[in-house]
């Protein structure tokens, strides 16, 4: 195998492990345990999903690595992030509908943006 063969193989095999270890674009964005928090800017009751971290009111997760647990939810481990510090962590999250969302035992459903929003 050439050399530029080989360094394309792994270039590729590693976008694929790195494209694994992000959370699916269907959990992204803004959701909240209550409908009517997501009108809210900071609600204790909201919840943010990005690709590699979850972010609650006070605290998150930094993701590393994400298992596909049997029953269709994603475990994201890495780290817990908090106001005390960084401690070994993990979120697990399943998207029961489009809009609902379990996260930690909790339902959350999804913001809609508001028209003129930003």
């Amino acid at each position: 195998m050439s050399l530029i063969k080989y360094l394309s193989a792994l270039l590729l095999m590693f976008s694929a492990a790195c494209a694994a270890d992000r959370l699916p674009g269907g959990m992204l964005g803004k959701w909240a345990s209550d409908v009517a928090a997501c009108s809210e800017q900071s609600s204790e009751l909201g919840m943010t999903v990005e690709p590699r971290s979850v972010l609650f009111y006070e605290h998150g997760y930094e993701i590393r690595r994400i298992v596909k647990l049997k029953d269709g939810s994603l475990k994201g481990v890495g780290h817990s992030v908090a106001d005390d510090g960084r401690t070994p962590g993990s979120v697990t999250l399943k998207l029961i509908e489009p809009d609902k969302l379990q996260a930690g035992g909790e339902t959350y459903y999804r913001c809609k943006e508001r028209a003129g929003a930003r």
